[in-house]
């Protein structure tokens, strides 16, 4: 009876006062607009490609690391090679008639450098992967047997018209290599006679980034007899990393090189004329003729002599599928579209649902997703891109599918956030798969999905002015 006398005083006390139980205050307009969140998570995309630009440095700091590794790997074992040569270097006198005051010719001391008509090469070429920490790198030994004619040459084509006086006895074959340490063994013989004199290094006067070597031609008598050749055999026994490559400076050129590399990357001015690439290896065949490429077949010697052949080089790179970080850096310029993407799968669940998901709880989701992308880059340095994608793909998009289906009531929402993030997984998967079709793919994927959610959403209330509205009193 107390608690019931108690109970009317207190109701009679507030009719006394006036005084009403509180209310929830209403939800503004704003609050409740679609429309207006919508353009809110676009300016958390762009806050999010904040972080995704600092993953893309990320990534281009692991490639250098990576470069960098099989850089030292080819320091010390051979790097990039290109062989140029052999050349038939002669040194001439130019006697100069008097001119003005002088009262005696000048008498000028240069080289030309010869051409052969044909040079061959034929080659093969083992394989093996060398480490340095998690990085590797392509290395190989080749085999190399190559064989170049000389004819006497027309030194008219040099230009001079003053007369040329030829030392044939201090003719030297010359060669340009990129890298000597490369060189496990060398036989050059000149006419069928071995020759062992062999010089590393080139006369400054080619002033050029190629080392090479150099060794007397032997020859005793004028090389000027129509019928006359002069023939160099040489055995090379080579080692480099990552590219072999031979310059065309024979008038004819052919090289024909075979390896057990199932991933040979044909690289240069030249592609190979013929070639066969299975599991097992490659055998590929190059022919090169004169006019092909624009090289004098005799001109004075200088710093543009083995950087002109070098320009038409041509040759096989020992490519390496496991190069992931161009993937990696692809996804990551997907990066953007991506959390667009993933945002507009939770927004269209949030919008049918009914429900609600926080601005808090997208900028997880975004940071999730920029948590992707680095496991994707740590995972593929050890397991390959394949695997590390399945692998980070698969934590957070089970993570995100889950915490967004915890957020929306009903088993349709959970398998609709699951489903929605699969697809999304799988289409980035398939677009970097593509590299020269995706963009088509994805323009035109965007169009659709675009096109379809423009006319299912004319109905929804972007503006919030539909809502429930607190009565007043």
């Amino acid at each position: 009876m107390a608690d019931i006398g108690t109970q009317g005083a207190g109701s009679a006390a507030s009719r006394q006062t006036g005084m009403t139980a509180p209310r929830a205050a209403p939800v503004s307009v704003l609050a409740r607009s679609l429309g207006a969140k919508f353009f809110v998570l676009g300016a958390l995309v762009f806050v999010l490609s904040m972080p995704l630009l600092a993953v893309w440095g990320l990534v281009q700091d692991r490639e250098a690391n990576f470069r960098h590794a099989t850089a030292e790997i080819g320091r010390q074992w051979g790097g990039n090679q290109t062989f140029a040569g052999p050349l038939l270097e002669v040194p001439v006198t130019i006697t100069r008639p008097p001119r003005g005051d002088q009262d005696k010719p000048t008498v000028v001391n240069r080289r030309f450098v010869l051409a052969p008509d044909s040079l061959s090469f034929d080659g093969t070429v083992g394989t093996e992967t060398r480490k340095r920490g998690i990085h590797e790198a392509v290395v190989y030994q080749s085999a190399l047997t190559g064989r170049a004619v000389f004819s006497p040459p027309d030194l008219t084509a040099l230009g001079e018209t003053d007369p040329i006086t030829v030392d044939w006895s201090r003719a030297r074959v010359v060669a340009g290599l990129s890298d000597l340490k490369g060189i496990e063994s060398l036989t050059l013989k000149v006419d069928g006679r071995e020759v062992r004199a062999i010089d590393p290094g080139l006369d400054e006067i080619y002033n050029t980034g190629f080392a090479g070597f150099g060794a007397p031609a032997g020859l005793r008598a004028p090389f000027s007899g129509e019928e006359q050749t002069l023939t160099v055999d040489l055995d090379l026994k080579l080692k480099g990393s990552q590219e072999i490559r031979f310059a065309p400076v024979g008038d004819d050129t052919t090289v024909s090189l075979t390896s057990a590399w199932p991933h040979p990357s044909f690289s240069g001015t030249f592609l190979p004329q013929a070639r066969d690439v299975s599991d097992s290896g490659f055998k590929a065949d190059w022919r090169v003729p004169k006019l092909a490429r624009a090289i004098p077949h005799v001109a004075f010697a200088g710093g543009h002599t083995f950087s002109r052949y070098a320009d038409n080089a041509f040759g096989v790179r020992f490519y390496q599928p496991i190069d992931f970080y161009k993937q990696v850096e692809r996804a990551v310029k997907y990066g953007v579209l991506f959390v667009s993407m993933a945002f507009l799968v939770i927004f269209v669940i949030e919008v049918l649902s009914k429900g609600r998901m926080h601005l808090v709880h997208y900028a997880m989701t975004g940071m999730m997703i920029v948590v992707f992308y680095t496991m994707l880059l740590a995972l593929a340095e050890f397991v390959g891109f394949t695997a590390a994608y399945a692998l980070a793909a698969g934590a957070t998009g089970t993570v995100i599918a889950g915490f967004v289906s915890s957020l929306f009531a009903g088993r349709t929402w959970t398998v609709v956030a699951f489903g929605g993030f699969v697809g999304l997984y799988g289409f980035l998967y398939v677009v970097l798969q593509l590299a020269e079709s995706a963009l088509l793919v994805g323009s035109v994927t965007g169009f659709v999905i675009l096109s379809i959610l423009m006319f299912a959403t004319r109905d929804v209330d972007w503006s919030g002015r539909k809502g429930p509205v607190e009565e007043a009193g």
